[in-house]
């Protein structure tokens, strides 16, 4: 029992829990919207502004020889525009949905560290990260019509999806591979902590 508490306590030196706070500025965007589809039967196009901010807290628990286990809370907004043309050209009729869809988007990481030497503070990390997306809304408008007898209804759109809990993988994602709506496959940001 008393080696088991010496090798306790050797484990403990050296070790200090680490709290920050954190901003950041993505480089990359949210989503990758891809290229506008169309044919003979209609047209689909979607777009996404890149949110020049991100914000959070983090604590790391660093560990004897350079390693440390972090975990934090980031918040990023997010959103997209969907512009969605539909024809049937057997009867005539049409539908045009234009639509601005916008949430929160808070991600978990937690990930082991590897600290470089040198007066910067680099280091190496690697992990996982589970993304809580919600709640999301949309507003817009959509209009359904007839080519052949020429007559038109616009409804107003205001749609709010549930939220979501997702564990996404980077190479997964919510449309396949040239879909026109999907989480970016890398994603890159300037994070700056504030640590205690």
């Amino acid at each position: 029992m008393g080696c088991l508490l010496l090798m306790l306590a050797e484990a403990a030196v050296g070790q200090s829990l680490r709290p920050a706070l954190e901003v950041g500025i993505p480089f990359t965007a949210y989503f990758d919207t891809g290229a506008p589809q169309g044919g003979l039967h209609g047209s689909a196009e979607y777009s996404a502004a890149t949110r020049r901010y991100t914000f959070g807290a983090s604590v790391e628990w660093r560990m004897p020889e350079r390693f440390g286990l972090y975990g934090g809370v980031l918040y990023r907004r997010m959103g997209y525009v969907a512009l969605v043309n539909f024809f049937d050209s057997a009867n005539g009729n049409f539908r045009n949905t234009a639509i601005d869809v916008k949430g929160d988007s808070w991600d978990f990481p937690l990930m082991l560290r590897y600290h470089l030497h040198g007066p910067p503070r680099l280091f190496i990390a690697g992990g996982g990260v589970l993304r809580y997306i919600g709640p999301v809304r949309g507003r817009g408008t959509e209009t359904t019509g007839s080519l052949v007898s020429g007559s038109s209804s616009t409804i107003a759109l205001d749609t709010s999806d549930p939220s979501e809990l997702r564990y996404t993988r980077w190479t997964a994602n919510i449309s396949g591979e040239g879909g026109l709506l999907r989480f970016a496959p890398d994603q890159v940001e300037l994070l700056v902590g504030l640590t205690f």
